[in-house]
């Protein structure tokens, strides 16, 4: 195939020795030779500084950059702005790609602005590809951007995507906030034109014990509930009531699983009194009890009710039941 388009591929970089050279070797062994490698390295504090630039001179196709430790959004600010190509992907360290996954992406960019593919979750053991569209689609940015709000199958997950550098001209990811994909994804979807949507599963998302989305912190949760509500007051002029109110569900149904679910320290609760007491509000509204009725999962609407009620007392009871 034509190689004429240079991608640029940002791996931020963070504290990944054990999983670094799987990530790295899955791009390095792209059919598709017309990569940039850029790997930053977000102020390790183990051997994974050393091992990229081991890397950058294995493979003159890679960059080593060192930064002051940001977080993951500043790793691939810093990426963006080193960036050559033309067009952008992302992987996280600790993940890898299909040895084709560049080459199929680029091969549709001749009918649309962006493409993306699905990502089969692993932990390293079983493979699931994750539930996604059985057949290609092209789509607008605008009914992309919708399907972002809806919660559907199109997610807001970067890595799967490749970009035209260009849309990133006026956008960066938010340093110092958690949930970055939620809060940047619809910023970029809506600047083009189509997106092709491609059935196959080339990204593997690995999900170590310690993954965010393991650790549940009510910051964390406080953080996924803020970044769905940024996203649809960014989108206020397109949503209509209904997809408006399946925000509102999904932000509910965030909250709600947390408190039931967890047993939360009295410093947290503490640290986080005002805004909870917000959330305790959003929770008791009757147009929230409406969005989650009809949107929600049966179960899912359980633990609401479970939360409205009971709020951090409603986790004893949890505890309880689970003895039982």
């Amino acid at each position: 195939m034509n190689q004429n388009i240079r991608v640029s591929i940002i791996v931020p970089v963070y504290n990944v020795e054990k999983y670094l050279d799987r990530c790295v070797k899955s791009i390095v062994n792209q059919s598709y030779k017309n990569i940039e490698i850029l790997l930053i390295d977000d102020g390790s504090k183990d051997s994974s500084g050393k091992k990229i630039e081991e890397w950058s001179r294995l493979d003159r196709r890679i960059k080593a950059i060192h930064r002051e430790n940001g977080g993951l959004s500043a790793a691939r600010n810093t990426g963006i702005e080193n960036a050559m190509g033309s067009h952008l992907m992302f992987v996280d360290s600790d993940d890898w790609i299909h040895e084709h996954m560049v080459e199929r992406l680029v091969e549709s960019l001749d009918c649309a602005d962006i493409v993306c593919c699905g990502m089969i979750h692993t932990d390293g053991k079983q493979e699931t590809d994750i539930e996604w569209f059985s057949k290609k689609r092209i789509i607008s940015g605008v009914t992309a951007v919708k399907m972002l709000a809806e919660d559907s199958l199109f997610t807001s997950h970067i890595p799967k995507n490749i970009f035209p550098k260009s849309v990133f001209d006026q956008v960066r990811f938010p340093e110092g906030k958690l949930y970055e994909d939620i809060r940047t994804a619809h910023k970029l979807f809506i600047q083009i034109d189509k997106v092709c949507i491609l059935p196959e599963h080339y990204y593997y998302y690995f999900e170590r014990n310690d993954s965010i989305t393991n650790i549940v912190k009510l910051n964390n949760r406080i953080e996924w509930f803020d970044a769905l509500e940024e996203r649809a007051e960014d989108l206020s002029d397109m949503l209509t009531e209904e997809e408006r109110a399946r925000v509102q569900a999904q932000q509910a149904v965030v909250m709600s699983l947390a408190i039931v679910q967890n047993h939360f320290s009295s410093n947290e609760k503490e640290k986080y009194r005002d805004k909870m007491e917000l959330v305790k509000k959003f929770l008791k509204r009757k147009d929230t009890r409406k969005a989650v009725k009809k949107y929600a999962t049966n179960s899912q609407y359980v633990y609401f009710c479970m939360a409205r009620v009971g709020f951090y007392s409603a986790n004893i009871i949890y505890r309880c039941i689970g003895k039982k």
